[in-house]
């Protein structure tokens, strides 16, 4: 018996039997990708809600505020001026008012 001859025979073989699966196992693997993809886009789209117009958003028309005399608001502190200042230490009105 030659055994190198066998030993070809049974290599050969084996990569031809190799080579199917290899072959059967790409052409299955693309299949599912394809397939799958198509199935998880469907899915996608069956589940994912349809995007809404955006609304625009409506601002509530401000109040209107009654008028209010000079009396009736305050001065701060922090809203005197040098001329304000100055009016209260008795120095009258500056000029800059006559103008």
């Amino acid at each position: 018996m030659d055994y190198a001859a066998e030993m070809d025979r049974i290599l050969a073989e084996y990569t031809a039997a190799s080579r199917t699966v290899t072959d059967r196992f790409l052409a299955a693997d693309a299949r599912t990708t394809r397939e799958g993809a198509a199935v998880f886009d469907s899915l996608r789209q069956r589940f994912e809600p349809e995007p809404e117009p955006p609304v625009q958003a409506v601002r509530p028309d401000p109040e209107p505020q009654p008028r209010r005399s000079g009396r009736e608001t305050y001065v701060l502190p922090s809203d005197w001026t040098e001329e304000d200042e100055a009016r209260s230490q008795g120095y009258g009105s500056p000029n800059s008012w006559l103008v």
